[in-house]
């Protein structure tokens, strides 16, 4: 017998995510695309014995050996490795790679696991002949070029794209975001923060754009993959203008998810298409579990969201440093009330006209549009308050910022079409500002192959 759901069932997947500020974490999702040594994509199937022919799905039975985690299979085939104490290395559609981490209390904390699994990814490269790169496009490759894997929740998912958005297929398969997801401690705060990340979306997307070349061109972006989300579904993606305003409540997150239309559930460990109606309309049939809401919580896509941590997802992928400067600089601000309330009173005028101005901006132009961000990010960035052991990791930022230009601005200007830059898979990657500490790797060498 399925028992009707109620308000505050709904309600309840979100706010179980409260905690007492004592026990505040940080986790990180970072993605990589694997490519061969000239930057093509690495596809997930093998095709023969040799290592020249090996695939995404070999590499991750050699990464469960070497880090002697669980694998996660369906229908036999390896889509995944968890760690006993919650780390996960997933796939995306187009066999890009996604680290997730535990929630971490501290940087250092943060740092060693992203450390070990960049570790573990130097290894991999060296045996295999591949490369694992942190872009936010992949930089060679029409999605048409690349293989989905062959997991059943895109069975649905990608068709139901490919209508409802036309870059939807280069969002699955040819993008890479790094997400941060952190904590709240109760519906006031974690509704405020939500609403702060979105407000400021524009500011993180340009601080670290870094997409500017897709399928072997300037793509005319300095964020590739944030122009293609804003081109991706709009009634799950995107800014969500109920939720830009300061005063927002979970009730109103509540009331957005309810109208996103749906795309599945799972029953008996298949997943049932669901697509056509919305889920305020399939639990007005009296059908849905609360296993339904918590799958289809999973299903928006917009540049903030609760699940139920507060997770920011507007951030092109970058390497590990940036990668754990965009962490610091979270917690610096939204884990500090001073700090938080003069961030938002950095875009505190702006209507929401004004934001989607800018947020459009900020993917096509970085930190240098017409209407530049620079001034406002370098406000932000001043205003993060970590103690003396962390301030270090917003090192990297810093200098990015103190040189006026994003990572994808400064692609654009040493782009040569048909050249090396165009096409080598060793100039694709930017070299790390500063190095991780404790890292083994030579100082002229990528930290990421």
């Amino acid at each position: 017998m399925i028992l009707p759901l109620t308000p505050s069932d709904l309600r309840s997947a979100l706010t179980r995510g409260f905690r007492p500020q004592n026990e505040w974490a940080l986790g990180l999702e970072f993605e990589q695309f694997v490519t061969r040594m000239d930057g093509t994509p690495l596809p997930y199937e093998s095709r023969g014995e040799t290592q020249s022919n090996i695939g995404v799905e070999d590499l991750l039975e050699r990464l469960a050996v070497k880090s002697g985690w669980a694998r996660m299979t369906e229908s036999g085939r390896l889509m995944g490795l968890k760690a006993k104490d919650g780390r996960q290395v997933t796939l995306e559609p187009g066999a890009q790679l996604e680290f997730g981490s535990t929630p971490c209390r501290s940087l250092r904390e943060l740092e060693a696991e992203v450390e070990q699994y960049c570790l573990w990814l130097r290894e991999l490269s060296r045996e295999c002949g591949v490369r694992f790169l942190a872009l936010g496009a992949q930089p060679t490759a029409h999605p048409s070029e690349i293989e989905r894997i062959p997991k059943s929740r895109y069975d649905i998912l990608e068709p139901w794209l490919e209508q409802a958005g036309d870059l939807g297929l280069w969002m699955m398969k040819t993008t890479c975001g790094v997400q941060v997801n952190f904590d709240h401690s109760d519906e006031a705060d974690a509704m405020r923060k939500l609403v702060a990340v979105y407000r400021l979306s524009p500011l993180f997307t340009a601080m670290f754009a870094h997409s500017s070349v897709a399928a072997g061109e300037l793509t005319g972006f300095a964020s590739w993959r944030g122009h293609v989300w804003s081109r991706t579904d709009p009634s799950r993606c995107g800014l969500v203008e109920a939720l830009c305003r300061p005063g927002a409540t979970i009730d109103d997150y509540v009331e957005w998810v309810l109208d996103v239309p749906m795309l599945f559930v799972e029953r008996d460990g298949r997943y049932v298409d669901c697509r056509g109606q919305t889920f305020r309309e399939y639990l007005g049939r009296g059908q849905a579990t609360m296993a339904d809401w918590e799958l289809h919580l999973s299903t928006p896509f917009p540049e903030a969201r609760l699940r139920p941590q507060v997770e920011l997802r507007c951030a092109d992928s970058n390497g590990p440093l940036m990668s754990l400067a965009l962490a610091a600089l979270v917690k610096g601000v939204f884990y500090h009330d001073e700090a938080l309330a003069q961030a938002e009173a950095l875009v505190a005028d702006w209507s929401f006209e004004r934001l989607t101005e800018a947020w459009h901006d900020s993917h096509r132009y970085g930190l240098n549009g017409p209407r530049p961000l620079l001034p406002l990010a370098r406000q932000l960035v001043g205003l993060a308050q970590l103690d003396d052991a962390e301030a270090d990791y917003l090192q990297p930022l810093q200098e990015l910022l103190a040189s006026g230009m994003s990572q994808a601005e400064q692609t654009i200007a040493r782009y040569q079409p048909g050249g090396e830059w165009a096409t080598g898979a060793e100039s694709i990657d930017l070299r790390p500002l500063v190095r991780l500490k404790g890292c083994p790797f030579a100082e002229d060498e990528p930290l990421l192959p």
